[in-house]
């Protein structure tokens, strides 16, 4: 009878866990890009369409704002677009840290407008903010490890989980490097320049811009935590990690519609010159996945997010080819992680230590290059076009 009154407990246990406590909401108005929901000709325009179209509306009036008076010539700007790509982010990451220091080559003193979704969020403040931040980009990547990055959640957790992961470690590490400094920062640019991060409203489905350069400007007093929770949001690998609550609307990784988003430049009067980095190698990795709910839905996970990510680089290239902007672009070498980015089952850990030190220090000495290997338009596309042919 005991064990009876026992097992009937725990098994009222466990089902007490299958309605996890939803997160309570942030309010965080400035982080929302607004556009119209009709346009000329009575035209009804999609969530996403709207959003897009206010962000082009939100770059062209800093864009402006940025020119000196009197001044007819179109503008030039340089646009930084960052991808997703989880611990290859540290590639990006080493390679600006070498650019600030590159006299042959040298890194632009600030970029008009940076994006980026997942790893491309997180490294987008720093890169935003200049290289008096590269410090910031190697302590968030330069050897980065699992325990880090993420925690895994045992059996017992899962049950009723929302993700296979917790990720409060990137929730630390994020909050450590919002300091007052930075926001401050980012806030002083927000009439003139744009930092902007994209995830996917659970609610509508569709894409949204998140501004962050309007909340850091914004007399808020949860600024820091709306940053974090803008940038946890890009982030949030569908079943991975649990969405995000912002604006009471759940939140998860911008790479699941949008890898790179420049729509919001189609009616620009500018000359953009496009950044492109591609936080990976462009090859998806063949590995055994491990015989687990956990190790089945990420390995299932990954492969349908690498097509979604490959196709909307493809189509974010091609978009600003069409209009002749000069695009520049890379991805991370061929390296492949060593034996101890395994563990005893021989499952992948998803960030290794070793190989995000590697990755580090072969961006590094990339950006630090007397001649960049920049890829040109076609160079990008030739190669992404050939990896999905050969179905890597």
């Amino acid at each position: 009878m005991t064990r009876f009154f026992w097992l009937a407990g725990l098994l009222g246990a466990l089902s007490g866990c299958g309605s996890p406590t939803p997160p309570e909401n942030l309010s965080c108005p400035a982080l929302a890009v607004h556009g119209p929901e009709i346009i000329a000709q009575g035209n009804v325009m999609t969530p996403q369409e709207a959003a897009i179209f206010g962000m082009g509306a939100m770059f062209e009036e800093r864009i402006e704002a940025a020119q000196p008076r009197n001044v007819t010539r179109r503008p030039k700007i340089k646009v930084v677009a960052l991808s997703a790509g989880g611990q290859w982010g540290a590639f990006t990451a080493g390679f600006m840290t070498g650019w600030s220091n590159n006299p042959f080559d040298p890194r632009p003193e600030a970029f008009d407008i940076v994006s980026g979704v997942s790893t491309g969020a997180i490294l987008a403040p720093a890169i935003f903010a200049g290289r008096d931040y590269d410090d910031v980009l190697e302590a968030s990547y330069n050897g980065l490890s699992e325990a880090e990055a993420l925690r895994r959640r045992g059996p017992l957790e899962l049950i009723g989980s929302p993700s296979l992961f917790d990720i409060g470690p990137t929730e630390a590490r994020i909050d450590a490097f919002l300091d007052e400094r930075l926001v401050g920062d980012i806030a002083q640019a927000a009439e003139t320049r744009s930092l902007v991060v994209g995830a996917v409203n659970l609610r509508s489905g569709f894409f949204e811009p998140l501004d962050l350069t309007a909340m850091a400007a914004s007399e808020a007093d949860n600024k820091a935590p709306c940053l974090r929770e803008a940038i946890l949001a890009s982030a949030a690998i569908p079943l991975a990690f649990a969405p995000r609550r912002i604006n009471d609307s759940y939140y998860v990784d911008g790479g699941a519609r949008q890898g790179l988003f420049l729509e919001g430049l189609a009616e620009t009067k500018a000359e953009p010159e496009i950044f492109v980095f591609l936080n990976g190698s462009g090859a998806f990795p063949e590995e055994e996945p491990e015989y687990s709910l956990g190790g089945v839905a990420a390995r299932a996970s990954a492969v349908a997010t690498d097509e979604l990510l490959r196709q909307a680089a493809i189509d974010a290239i091609e978009f600003a080819k069409a209009r002749g902007w000069t695009v520049r672009g890379l991805f991370a070498p061929d390296i492949l992680p060593g034996p101890d980015c395994f563990d005893r089952k021989g499952g992948k850990i998803n960030f290794c230590e070793s190989f995000t030190r590697r990755l580090f220090a072969a961006g590094k000495a990339t950006g630090g290059q007397r001649t960049i290997p920049w890829l040109n338009a076609n160079q990008l596309l030739d190669r992404l076009r050939s990896q999905i042919a050969a179905g890597q």
